[in-house]
């Protein structure tokens, strides 16, 4: 394949990801603003809960737009590339929580800013950079032609 391709498919490939990244940024945001308006909280502990059960949503999400679209031609459906999924969803959990968790705790402990104004903001920071580290984990590792670590990734 020539440079010129592989940076088209490359770009195809980031523009399907960006499109299954929105629904799942949809699932994600969605569910967490459900739960805010369901039961209205300034507790930082409850709203991490809250964002943990939206990312996990969302990575179920992620996991059916990716391998059924995205990376379908890649996709083996098989233990390997499902552990390595799951793998990257916990990294992207992680991150994503860690991340909305170091932002929202100060803010809602030492500010009067709504909660859902926080929470939002937070959890939009939170995807941006949880989403790329997922793209390149996703491309790279899980549905990667290449074996990592003599065939045992």
């Amino acid at each position: 394949m020539s440079k010129r391709a592989k940076i088209k498919s490359g770009g195809v490939r980031f523009s399907k990801f960006s499109v299954v990244g929105l629904s799942n940024a949809v699932v994600d945001i969605g569910v967490l603003n459900l739960f805010l308006w369901l039961q209205p909280t300034r507790d930082p502990g409850l709203l991490f809960l809250f964002n943990g059960i939206a990312l996990v949503l969302a990575n179920a999400n992620s996991y059916l737009g990716n391998t059924l679209w995205t990376f379908r031609g890649r996709a083996e459906h098989n233990r390997r590339q499902t552990t390595l999924f799951v793998m990257q969803a916990l990294v992207n959990i992680s991150v994503s929580n860690g991340l909305f968790w170091a932002l929202v705790r100060p803010l809602l402990v030492d500010t009067d800013i709504p909660a859902y104004l926080v929470g939002n903001v937070a959890k939009i920071i939170s995807i941006l950079v949880a989403s790329l580290i997922s793209f390149f984990l996703l491309r790279y590792v899980v549905f990667s032609r290449r074996r990592w670590f003599k065939g045992r990734l």
